[in-house]
């Protein structure tokens, strides 16, 4: 992590997400409302949605899912979304999400004025720390960002988890439903339903709102 700048912190850290994967934005909500140090103004699932947030004088740092689905084949949403967020609000601090991991779009959010970037699989106190961070005038890059960028990948550890296991949770994560992670997989509804009633046992939750929230929070998929 690399300090710069001198933006000024405060007690309490305003923020705004922009995904478009529900489910993430439930789970992210959830793990942010949870740090007393952080006041959430709301998150958004399009970048279109987000001028409340850019005309919001309160706002510190914006997350933004460099995922965004884009409807026209052009650049990437997330990407150019920054780009015009920082023109808009040099102010606020830019945190950059991604789902996996894309060296190209890694660097492209940091070329278009991302502040920090994260895995959406960081664990949370890590991310909480990167928001501050970012906050009070910080460039952070987390370990596994900076992983990627120079060295191979890591992989996560789940050891208490089957491949398969792994495989429909990070599905969960990014809002598919039993029927969705099936035709994904190949396999039929009933085992994936299975296999899901395993996977929460195993998580210890009961909905799949907690199971991406303890997935998110222990860096798991």
């Amino acid at each position: 992590m690399i300090a710069s700048g001198t933006r000024t912190a405060v007690t309490r850290t305003a923020i705004a997400l922009v995904s478009d994967q529900s489910l993430t934005r439930e789970a992210l909500a959830k793990l942010l409302a949870g740090d007393s140090e952080l006041e959430t103004l709301g998150a958004v699932a399009a970048p279109g949605e987000a001028d409340r947030f850019l005309n919001d004088p309160r706002l510190q740092v914006l997350l933004v899912n460099l995922s965004l689905a884009s409807t026209n084949g052009g650049p990437a949403p997330g990407v150019v979304f920054i780009r015009e967020a920082k023109a808009r609000r040099p102010d606020v601090g830019v945190l950059s999400l991604k789902r996996g991991i894309d060296e190209m779009l890694l660097r492209a959010a940091l070329d278009a004025g991302a502040d920090a970037c994260c895995l959406v699989t960081t664990p949370f106190d890590r991310l909480s720390q990167a928001i501050k961070a970012v906050a009070a005038g910080a460039t952070w890059l987390d370990a596994e960002i900076s992983q990627v960028l120079l060295h191979p990948r890591a992989s996560f550890d789940a050891a208490h988890l089957s491949p398969r296991e792994r495989d429909i949770l990070r599905l969960i994560v990014d809002g598919y439903s039993n029927a969705e992670i099936a035709a994904q997989l190949g396999c039929a509804p009933a085992t994936i339903h299975t296999h899901v009633i395993r996977l929460f046992r195993k998580l210890g939750v009961n909905d799949r709102v907690t199971a991406a929230v303890r997935a998110l929070r222990a860096g798991i998929v």
